[in-house]
Parts: C-alpha cells; structure tokens; sequence
C-alpha cells in the first residue's frame, strides 16, 4: 500500500564541503512570545539554518502553537521548520525546545493521514490484551475460542510495497521523525531499506483538548492534526540511540520462550507464561496482580547480557488456566529469545533530561499517563531562562526507536528515556 507523502522540499545534491553543525537550545518563559525572542538572542548568529526542529510543552494554547511557527520562520528563516507539541521540554517543563542544523544536507517528508494510509497499531490481528486495559491478567479464553490458534500466526501487518518517501534514493546517515500514534508503516519501510540506519523521535502529546486536534504536528507555517512530519539527513555525523529504563526492577530470573505465536507467549521454560508471573507475585513481597508488569525481550540469539539491545513491552494480559500471555508488541515473538519479567518501581515523576546532557545529544522521553501536564500542571515562570546545548521532548504516548540492525519501535514503557548522540 503506497504511502500519502508529499514532494520533498529539497532533493539530493552534491556534498558540501563544510562540516555539518547541530544545535541545541530550550528556553521557558511566561508565554510564547517570551520564549520565541529569548531563543534568537541566544543564538548569536545570522546564518540560516537548513533545518529547525521545535517542540512544544502542551502548556500553552492554539494560538500560541501557530504564533511560534509563524515566528521561528520569520526570524530565523530555516530552509525546513517541523516540529510537534509533547508533553513537556528538557530541564524547564514549560517552554520550547529546538535543533537547528546548519550545512546539512536533509531530504523532508511528510505522511499526510487518510483512509488508505495503513494503521499498523490500530489494527494489527492478534494483538490480544489491549482491550483489557483494566485487569491485567484477564482471561483470554474467549479470543481464542473465536479466532482458534490455526487462523493466528502473526501479529504483524506487513507493508506489501515498502515504499520510501519522495527523495530517498540514497542510504541516510539518520532519520528523525515527529508522529501521530501511526508511524509503524513508515518504519517498516526504513528498516528494510536502510536496517542499520539509525530512527529516532517522538510521538506527539495527546491534544484533544488543547487544540482540538488528536495531535498537534508542525511543518512550515502549517498544523497538522495527524499524520508524520520528518527528515533524512545526509550530512556527515551519524547518531547512536541508547535506551534506559529507570523506573523497572527485574521479577525473578531470565528465562526461555518455548512456545509463541505471534505477540502471545504460550510457554516459558516449558512451562505456562501466565502461570510463571502469578508465582512471581505471589511469591514476592508487596507485589499485586493490578499493577502493571513488563517483559524484557532480548533479540534471537542474545541473551541477558545484551542489555542495550533488549525491548521492554507492557505485558496486557494473561490465560491462567492455558498459560497464554499478550505482551503490546507489533512484533512477532520467537522461540528460543530470552525473556526478564519486569515491574514499575515506585519512582517519583522526574523530567527525565534533568541529568546532563553531552554536546550533540538529544533526548526523549515517556511520561506516565498519570504524571503528564494534564495531571499535574506546571507552573508557568514569571521570567524568561535559556538552557544551552539541550534538546528533547517527553511525551505520554512514547519514542520512536530504531536501532543498527533491531527492528524499529515505539517506545512507551513510563519513565523510559531515550538519546541519540551525533558522532
């Protein structure tokens, strides 16, 4: 199914011969436009970026989105302007933050949304447990009963075609992206074009209610609603994506798939899935069948030592009595992979860019659905203050992930922080 995407802004041309510069720059002030004119003083320069990505904390109105865009284009005068609302922005909560790119070569790309546009999460067969969101371990007899195993192989939705963006002829040294809830089609198509090229970026606050949008999305002078706004580079700095995940606590010991189809795990070191957890929280100190649980899935031929490879998912429910186990994923499962049951510790809610922040690192973030701007409102500074060097986001509704040879995710473990390093 071929992707909705709009000509590219700028096609590929000969390499430049000065080094590619990125920079970073978040800033909190009393209201948008206090934000948008410390930004520009702080950056000292007249040269025009190829590109300026912002991202704004949903603290602020419609108004305010559209007065920023308007305002950013007017004064710095980028080639390419994208950007999104999130949840909050590194360090200040409040505020924007932005990336520019000065002499990087970028190819954008835009997914408009549209009924033949394939939603992957929406809609993937078999992603059992997600309807289930209030118990945990709710029986999944009847799904199975209706469907049966021999209609249930996968719980992926393939992209037929695998069709790149206008413009992407060429392998890119990185891909960033700002997203509605829908990205997998695109990443699929990445992946199988470039699989060791590394994705990164965000999925946009939810906006209903700020905006009257699902989602807030940039690009020029112009909002979006829905869809995916992003760029190639072919500049000469790559990135590095590295993952952390604070707020889990190992739940027992590492332990094999023995049998899976598609997202639900039938055995686990031959015995039932489901059966194992409940052992685990009965067995263990204050531990309850409400809260939610994760699992930590390693890649086929890795095992626990491959911390920086492993991919965390929420597990969304389980079968007692069979042994079943759903784990949120929209990728298949395999025999043999070593699994690490997980829990959410109880960790007070931290912007999770308050450690420092190397040069050339960006960062994004997952807030809890309980700790968001919704639920616990910021408070909005009286004056302006300007944070150097420091880019990111942090959204509720998780991270784009794509790391060197794993297939690409969305990230939406709570507390999970995410960087991406230039090299």
């Amino acid at each position: 199914m071929s992707l909705l995407l709009l000509s590219a802004k700028r096609l590929l041309a000969t390499p430049k011969n000065t080094r590619s510069i990125w920079t970073g720059l978040t800033t909190s002030g009393s209201n948008i436009d206090e934000c948008v004119q410390t930004s520009v003083e702080s950056l000292k320069t007249d040269k025009v970026p190829d590109v300026c990505v912002v991202l704004a904390s949903k603290s602020f109105s419609l108004g305010h989105y559209q007065r920023l865009i308007q305002d950013l284009n007017k004064n710095l005068k980028p080639d390419l302007l994208l950007g999104g609302v999130v949840d909050r922005v590194p360090q200040v909560d409040h505020g924007i933050s932005i990336w520019l790119g000065y002499d990087e070569k970028v190819v954008p790309f835009t997914i408009e949304d549209s009924q033949d546009r394939l939603k992957i999460r929406s809609i993937s067969v078999g992603r059992w447990g997600r309807s289930e969101e209030t118990e945990r371990l709710k029986f999944q007899s009847d799904h199975i009963d209706k469907v049966g195993w021999k209609d249930f192989g996968s719980v992926s939705t393939p992209v037929q075609d695998f069709e790149l963006p206008p413009g992407l002829t060429e392998k890119p040294s990185f891909v960033f992206t700002i997203s509605d809830n829908e990205p997998d089609q695109l990443l699929q198509s990445l992946d199988h074009h470039y699989p060791d090229v590394s994705k990164i970026g965000i999925i946009g606050a939810s906006t209903p209610f700020v905006t009257g949008e699902p989602f807030t999305l940039f690009k020029g002078n112009n909002i979006m609603g829905s869809g995916i706004v992003g760029f190639a580079s072919y500049g000469d700095k790559k990135g590095k994506v590295s993952l952390s995940h604070e707020a889990m606590e190992k739940l027992g010991k590492p332990v094999k798939i023995t049998r899976c189809r598609g997202n639900i795990i039938l055995d686990l070191d031959e015995g039932g899935a489901t059966g194992l957890l409940l052992k685990l929280i009965q067995g263990g100190p204050k531990l309850s069948k409400d809260e939610e649980f994760y699992l930590a899935v390693y890649p086929p031929d890795e095992d626990e030592t491959s911390e920086g490879n492993v991919t965390v998912s929420r597990i969304t429910s389980g079968d007692p009595g069979r042994g079943n186990m759903s784990v949120d994923t929209t990728a298949d499962l395999q025999i043999g992979q070593t699994v690490q049951f997980l829990r959410k510790k109880c960790l007070a809610f931290k912007n999770v860019s308050s450690d420092p922040i190397e040069l050339d690192e960006i960062v994004f973030g997952v807030s809890s659905k309980d700790h968001t701007i919704d639920a616990a409102p910021v408070k909005i500074p009286k004056g302006a203050s300007v944070i150097s060097d420091v880019f990111g986001g942090v959204s509720e509704n998780g991270v784009i992930v794509g790391r060197s040879n794993i297939p690409s995710e969305v990230l939406d473990v709570p507390f999970s922080k995410v960087t991406f390093k230039l090299t």
